[in-house]
């Protein structure tokens, strides 16, 4: 993975996660822009580029949050591990998989969060949190996945290490 590429590229999701798509709700439902980039390399790339990916995406989010020092980044790695290692599912069309890992990713990634919130004091209202803000960005973040999955195939395609033969 070439760092000169990872660090703008994220940089620029970041700002436009916290600039622009911080005023979009729908119902409830945020997309997280971010947290789709990072999931998708680590199923097109594997976890280990993934979870580095996460931690870079987590220290720029961690920039722009009000929540505690750590919670984002935290919740990212975790999302992307499952993701790219635990949650590669293959249901025979790779839209349906995406948008599995990425139902089961993004669940994970909320309650990670949460827990996180919750352990370093801040209040939780639980069944507000899960079912007014997690499940419908769940949901959401689940239907753009495949939208997000495209260029960045494209994207590992092209910054694919040329294998030699003999």
């Amino acid at each position: 993975m070439l760092l000169s590429l990872a660090i703008p590229l994220l940089a620029g999701v970041t700002l436009i996660q916290t600039v622009v798509l911080t005023r979009v709700s729908l119902w409830g439902a945020r997309p997280e822009l971010l947290l789709l980039v990072v999931l998708m390399w680590s199923v097109v790339r594997g976890v280990d580029e993934g979870v580095l990916w996460a931690f870079l995406g987590g220290l720029m989010m961690e920039l722009f949050s009000g929540g505690p020092l750590g919670a984002i980044t935290l919740a990212l790695v975790v999302a992307s591990f499952l993701s790219g290692r635990v949650l590669r599912v293959d249901l025979g069309s790779p839209v349906a998989g995406v948008m599995l890992s990425t139902l089961l990713a993004v669940s994970g990634y909320h309650l990670v969060l949460l827990l996180a919130l919750a352990w370093t004091g801040y209040p939780v209202n639980w069944l507000d949190a899960l079912f007014r803000v997690a499940w419908p960005s769940v949901l959401l973040n689940a239907i753009l996945a495949p939208f997000v999955y495209r260029p960045m195939h494209w994207l590992e395609r092209r910054t694919r290490r040329e294998r030699f033969t003999l």
